[in-house]
């Protein structure tokens, strides 16, 4: 039986992943992270500490959609206690990702941008459009609820660089972030992010490959965070008894086999 904490467990996604665990046979939720007790799902009856090093009960596995200044605590436990990390936190710098691959040599960690299968299908059609529409000018337009805290999105990132993979070329080099005021003419080569925020949108992607005279776009429309959820536990349960490695969740569903 796969041990599992959740980090986060009062929060949207924490309730998702509670609801989706307790279908499982092979795993369950033991303990959970969070500051506001008032927040857990019902029926919650497990250990639930204000920050990780508080904890009484050892994880297997932990899972972490929060921030990255939470993760990074997170990892440097998991570490200390050998727990298995699937690493849904967004946002993090250059830094930080240089420290969490330091962390994978040590502990197994599924790290992704967006857990849903139909995004990361979304992933591989991007970095395959981008090298045949080579000429092709990319825009990624995201949509999230009101309460996200980092734009461009992670998703919208991870799609971004999976066309500047199709393209050999470094996203941090080719990257614009919104346009404001007389920004000139369109940068041969680059790709554009928009951002937006409102409501209770989920999440909302779209690549699109414009050229003369055609535009093709890709997109993906998440309705249920419970899409996140079930992706983030078949991570855990393919990460169960996995050497250290810093994985993908290409490599979950073996999308990096096609």
């Amino acid at each position: 039986m796969l041990k599992i904490c959740i980090v986060g467990l009062g929060g949207r996604m924490g309730h998702a992943l509670w609801e989706c665990c307790r279908g499982l046979a092979d795993a369950k939720v033991v303990c959970g992270i969070d500051k506001n007790r008032d927040s857990l799902p019902n029926g919650c009856n497990v250990e639930v500490v204000p920050k990780v090093n508080e904890l009484t009960v050892v994880p297997d596995l932990i899972i972490d959609f929060s921030r990255p200044e939470c993760s990074m605590s997170v990892l440097a436990y998991a570490k200390e206690h050998n727990c298995a990390v699937v690493l849904g936190t967004t946002g993090f710098d250059y830094d930080q990702r240089d420290k969490i691959k330091d962390y994978s040599k040590v502990i197994p960690i599924v790290m992704s941008a967006n857990f849903s299968v139909g995004v990361n299908i979304l992933l591989n059609l991007v970095q395959k459009t981008a090298a045949v529409m080579a000429d092709a000018d990319i825009e990624i337009v995201e949509a999230h609820h009101r309460y996200k805290v980092d734009a461009p999105s992670g998703t919208a990132l991870a799609i971004g660089e999976a066309a500047a993979a199709g393209r050999n070329v470094n996203l941090k080099d080719v990257m614009v972030s919104g346009r404001d005021g007389i920004t000139g003419e369109r940068i041969y080569g680059s790709i554009g992010f928009s951002s937006i925020r409102g409501g209770d949108i989920v999440g909302e992607h779209t690549a699109m490959f414009c050229s003369e005279g055609e535009r093709v776009e890709l997109g993906h429309v998440a309705t249920s965070r419970q899409t996140f959820a079930r992706g983030a536990l078949r991570a855990a349960l393919w990460l169960s008894g996995k050497k250290p490695g810093l994985y993908c969740m290409n490599e979950v569903l073996g999308l990096d086999k096609n």
